[in-house]
């Protein structure tokens, strides 16, 4: 069985259903489990039922012939050539955090699950980086290592939101502490890697500083990471927690807002984030307004986020905390399972950019979330390594305009499609007529339809990330055999 070249950037693997062989992929899941008892879990057992639901979006409930949950990288290295060598299809699912249908789970192949990389070991200098690190393993959510730094008096840079896993840095990933450190890819010291060719690969500017390059941004296109090592910062008590407005505050929001991206504005403290973010449901015509502050030091209610604290509140959860205890005020996302999609484009900062994407959003419905990826966080993520997305600074700050729906019915998941697709190109079109396009998608908040590697370096990161592929994955399985958000470009053999 073979499966049709890629001819897309961006795409998931065309037509995986129409090559599909049952027969085959029965058994490569009966070749695992003679090859690893234990590690393999077949439709209608409870194990096969926890991993395939372990998803924040019930769009990626599907139904694998098996869940492979290997219990070290070892294992994964001769489950995965198991796979190659049958020309088995296969997705693989970390936090299970992105909602889009096959891109971590699979109808027609193999789920590989990280479950058991759990490791977290915090390795003091000396070492072979010459700073603190901590090793944590694939199958962990942001919040448990913020918990298990809190003790020493260390942070990693990394998600906002306390459920969300590991890969959010194959995406790039935004952070509270992104102004002054860049991207979460910015700060991984070392990643570890399975290959395609069964090799355990590690990852860093030493020993692969072009594969080392391709990871930070280029999502599964490379191999499986089975470890990451994430570089710690001291931290001490911070400002911040979550916040919420009546609807009848909604210009005031938006006010707010662009007076904090505008120049002056408190987006030009670097100590200063926050996740903004609106939504509106239809039916009831209930807008919900909220925000989460956090201003990396112990000082009260700083100067750059006062347009928003001059507007009364509904809630408030702000003041002075430890970090780990301010990000876990978002736990309550895990208990948020429903049917998500999500897609994002691109808009430069400006007078008009928040109303913009509002206006475009809520004539239509449901929400978005505005995240401003400000000049010194681009230089920011330059001085800390670079990365595969490669932003200039000199183009100017943007924001990342993210539209977002929430949904019950599978029925519907075609209308949300096309209204997503519709509302970003509306986006879009307004954008350019008012010269405020930037030609950037970001990954982790992309849809299906979004080709979000297409854009990186302003389109002159591909080919240097397709030459990274080709020497350590010849046979192009990342591209092949597992979904995603893919290189795009035809492979011999």
């Amino acid at each position: 069985m073979r499966f049709p070249i890629l001819l897309a950037i961006g795409l998931v693997v065309p037509s995986i259903s129409a090559h599909f062989d049952r027969r085959a992929t029965t058994s490569a899941c009966s070749q695992l489990a003679i090859e690893f008892p234990g590690q393999v879990y077949n439709p209608g057992t409870s194990e096969y039922v926890t991993e395939t639901e372990a998803f924040f979006s019930t769009t990626d409930w599907l139904s694998p012939y098996c869940v492979f949950a290997p219990v070290n990288s070892t294992t994964l290295t001769s489950g995965v050539q198991l796979l190659v060598h049958t020309n088995t299809s296969f997705a693989v699912r970390s936090g299970g955090h992105q909602p889009i249908p096959g891109f971590a789970s699979t109808d027609y192949g193999v789920m590989i699950a990280t479950t058991h990389f759990t490791e977290k070991t915090l390795v003091p200098t000396p070492n072979e980086f010459g700073e603190t690190y901590i090793r944590a393993g694939a199958a962990f959510r942001w919040q448990e290592v913020y918990d298990f730094l809190n003790p020493y008096g260390l942070v990693a840079i990394g998600g906002r939101v306390a459920p969300v896993g590991s890969s959010l840095i194959l995406g790039g990933g935004l952070s509270y502490h992104s102004y002054l450190h860049g991207w979460a890819a910015n700060n991984v010291v070392n990643f570890e890697l399975v290959t395609a060719n069964g090799t355990i690969l590690q990852v860093n500017n030493a020993t692969h500083p072009n594969l080392f390059w391709a990871l930070k941004g280029g999502s599964n296109n490379f191999g499986i990471v089975t470890r990451y090592d994430l570089r710690t910062y001291p931290t001490g008590p911070v400002y911040g927690g979550s916040v919420t407005w009546a609807s009848n505050a909604t210009q005031q929001y938006l006010d707010a807002f662009t007076a904090y991206i505008s120049p002056g504005g408190g987006i030009e403290d670097p100590k200063a984030n926050m996740m903004p973010s609106f939504s509106f449901e239809p039916l009831s015509g209930v807008v919900a307004l909220g925000n989460i502050y956090f201003y990396n030091a112990n000082v009260s209610n700083p100067e750059a986020f006062e347009n928003f604290t001059t507007i009364p509140t509904m809630a408030s959860e702000v003041g002075v905390m430890n970090f780990s205890t301010l990000t876990n005020q978002t736990a309550y996302f895990s208990e948020l399972v429903n049917r998500w999609g999500w897609y994002d484009t691109a808009v430069l900062f400006g007078n008009e950019s928040t109303q913009l994407i509002h206006h475009t959003v809520v004539n239509c419905t449901v929400g978005f979330a505005a995240e401003p990826i400000p000049v010194s966080m681009q230089q920011a993520a330059i001085d800390n390594g670079g990365d595969a997305m490669d932003l200039d600074p000199s183009r100017g700050g943007f924001l990342v305009a993210e539209v977002y729906v929430t949904w019950s019915d599978a029925a519907d998941d075609e209308v949300v499609k096309e209204y997503l697709t519709s509302t970003i190109a509306d986006i879009d079109r307004q954008s350019k007529e008012k010269g405020l396009y930037y030609p950037f998608t970001w990954l982790n908040d992309a849809g299906f339809d979004n080709s979000p590697i297409s854009t990186y370096g302003y389109g002159e990161s591909l080919r240097k990330m397709k030459a990274v592929s080709h020497t350590y994955d010849p046979a192009g399985v990342f591209q092949k055999l597992v979904p995603g958000f893919k290189l795009g470009f035809d492979w011999a053999g």
